[in-house]
């Protein structure tokens, strides 16, 4: 299964988040999305999609960093996706005059300050081709299910373009309203 599941297998509903770590309109939409369902778990299962778009300059490597807690750190994610959506302007815009191996140091420094994972286990994950393929798979998952940016959003598999407008726990409730009564 692709991507990151948040809640109980047994829900009724099913949120499939596509983000990039480094799309600002997922970085506005993440806390209210997750503040409605940490109130709502008990129904609405959440699974997050890393889709790096191409146009964001590391967003790729920051996804590798991702899907290498993801895989191994599964319970510290989110605090790896809260943090970089905090410190999005240190990847768009002081990175581009990086080289790989700064890049890497950078983020395997940064991986270790957002979840405490050890430098070198994140640096020699970077290193490798496992999480480079990885992310590759999830991008053809998406794309196969006609998502084209980000945030976008399915519901129980369908893609729901509205939602993408959602940023508040007022949106989301508004917006889960609609389709559920």
């Amino acid at each position: 299964m692709d991507g990151i599941s948040y809640g109980s297998l047994t829900g009724n509903t099913t949120l499939d988040v596509f983000f990039d770590h480094l799309c600002d309109g997922s970085a506005e939409a993440w806390p209210g999305l997750y503040s409605f369902w940490s109130n709502n778990q008990d129904w609405l299962r959440m699974i997050i999609h890393i889709y790096p778009l191409p146009y964001h300059y590391y967003s790729f490597n920051v996804g590798e960093a991702g899907r290498f807690i993801q895989t191994m750190y599964p319970a510290n994610f989110t605090s790896f996706l809260s943090w970089f959506f905090q410190h999005q302007s240190k990847y768009l815009d002081a990175a581009q005059a990086w080289d790989q191996s700064q890049l890497y140091t950078n983020l395997a420094h940064d991986t270790q300050t957002a979840t405490g994972v050890a430098f070198s286990l994140t640096e020699e994950a970077l290193n490798k081709d496992t999480y480079d393929w990885s992310l590759r798979v999830s991008w053809k998952y998406a794309t196969s299910k006609g998502i084209t940016g980000t945030p976008q959003y399915m519901v129980n598999g369908i893609w729901t373009p509205g939602a993408s407008n959602c940023v508040t726990v007022q949106d989301w409730q508004s917006f889960f309203s609609s389709i559920i009564s």
